[in-house]
């Protein structure tokens, strides 16, 4: 098999796994919202950015920094480098996700309170083992990624994702008698217990791999181990872990920020916490569906991104770059369009009408936020491992101001956050795309990437929307929002 097929084989397995995920988790979202509403749907995610900010903190770039030098000593043909690589990346995340999980249950209750609704600790504390799984998950996964190996990444993330949503609506079956905090635990147990699916699998597949080396025929010639190869790679992971990190501790500010608000706009705390889980655990999951296709692409394609850097063939990095934004159009553009025009319907769907309206809203991020992940990983790939972060977190710091300008207004609240979230999302894109010009020496070609995908989409809309119209024929073309 060619190179190039070998990358598309991986890129088809990626994508495959991530469109099973994301309809896995759409699907158990349906019943799981109808289960505990919005209310419940809030408490849940209100817990998440605390989760994100602490594993980042834990593990940050480790991963990238893992895939990134495997790659290097795998074209060498230096297996025990490799090897030697992941026995300290797993070393360093085990310690560090242990006390990262350790000052999540020391803190959650203080936590809790300060995200504006103390029963998200129990939530909070479901979440903590996940931090160490999670960790080690990744070093595994970006392990066999650096090899070109994606279908075992693709495999542990079905059986993942199938744990996480027996166990999810399971334990929130069980424990809903309880109250809705401790059906939003049941349903955060799930992340844990799908973590460490995914570890045992990864574990199975990795030791496979080495029992294959040892097993080898090939003559093996001692070669001495670089030097200074853990100072290495925590250099190669300190920017990526920098802005990891920042990013997830200023989207539990934004939590705060955003549940304070709506509270000031008057809503009662429960429906404030009802109308966050419309918009993050609704809205937000239904625009970030094409995410997991487009990074399956972007994770693909990072390796011979960074093999045409090294060769020198900007022309051949130029096109990569081009053909995953392209890609990247081509998938996400219609939800976009379909999540503008269908918002009524999906959140019916969900059985949540609040989700109507921010879903509307949040549309264009269906586009926006899969191009800027898209984006940061090409920069990361050609050795920009500072730059998207740093404008992820400037442009994070521009939502936290228009949040804190826009939730606390009666009226607009909820559509205002979810602007905020497109307002976010462009301007880091834009950051990122400069970035790219000043690497490949030369604009990127935005109409031809968008052109076509744009004009295929809107058309699609008007006929979605024409059929509403017939199917409702006594509303008029201005009552589509009802």
């Amino acid at each position: 098999m060619s190179r190039r097929e070998s990358v598309l084989k991986g890129a088809a397995a990626l994508a495959l796994a991530g469109l099973i995920i994301k309809v896995g988790n759409l699907l158990v979202r349906l019943p799981l919202t109808r289960m505990v509403g919005s209310e419940g749907l809030g408490i849940y995610q209100m817990a998440l950015p605390a989760y994100n900010a602490l594993l980042h903190l834990a593990v940050g770039g480790v991963p990238v920094a893992v895939q990134n030098l495997v790659a290097e000593y795998n074209a060498r043909g230096r297996r025990d480098v490799m090897h030697r690589v992941l026995h300290l990346a797993l070393t360093y995340a085990l310690l560090a996700g242990a006390a990262a999980a350790c000052l999540l249950l020391i803190g959650a209750p203080f936590l809790a309170r300060a995200l504006g609704d103390a029963r998200s600790y129990w939530p909070l504390v479901a979440l903590a083992p996940a931090i160490i799984l999670n960790g080690l998950d990744s070093v595994f996964r970006h392990y066999m990624q650096g090899q070109k190996q994606m279908t075992p990444s693709a495999v542990a993330s079905v059986l993942e994702q199938g744990t996480k949503i027996a166990v999810t609506m399971g334990a929130a079956v069980l424990l809903l008698p309880l109250g809705l905090e401790y059906a939003a635990a049941g349903a955060a147990l799930g992340i844990t217990v799908g973590a460490l699916a995914s570890v045992l699998f990864m574990l199975w597949r990795v030791r496979r791999e080495r029992e294959e080396d040892e097993a080898g025929d090939a003559p093996r010639e001692e070669r001495q181990m670089p030097r200074g190869l853990g100072v290495r790679m925590l250099r190669l992971a300190w920017p990526v872990t920098l802005g990891s990190v920042t990013m997830p501790l200023l989207n539990v500010l934004d939590v705060s920020i955003v549940q304070r608000g709506f509270l000031k706009a008057g809503y009662p705390p429960a429906q404030a916490t009802a109308l966050y889980g419309a918009f993050a655990g609704i809205a937000v999951q239904v625009v970030w569906f094409p995410f997991v296709l487009t990074n399956a692409v972007a994770n693909a394609t990072v390796p011979t991104l960074t093999a045409a850097q090294a060769r020198g063939d900007m022309e051949a990095v130029r096109q990569r770059v081009v053909m995953g934004l392209r890609t990247a159009s081509l998938i996400c553009l219609p939800v976009a369009i379909g999540a503008m025009v269908l918002a009524t319907p999906i959140a019916l769907l969900f059985g949540e009408p609040l989700a109507a309206d921010p879903l509307r809203h949040l549309g264009p991020v269906a586009l926006l936020g899969p191009l800027t992940w898209m984006t940061v990983a090409q920069l990361q790939a050609l050795g920009e491992t500072g730059a998207p972060m740093r404008n992820l977190t400037l442009a994070m710091g521009l939502k936290l101001a228009l949040d804190g300008l826009l939730a606390p207004i009666r009226g607009i609240d909820v559509n205002g956050v979810a602007t905020a979230s497109v307002a976010m999302f462009f301007t880091a894109l834009w950051f990122n795309a400069r970035e790219l010009e000043r690497l490949l020496q030369e604009p990127v070609p935005w109409g031809r990437i968008l052109m076509g995908p744009t004009v295929a989409s809107l058309v699609m809309g008007a006929v979605i929307w024409a059929m509403r119209l017939l199917v409702t024929p006594n509303r008029s073309p201005h009552s589509w929002r009802e």
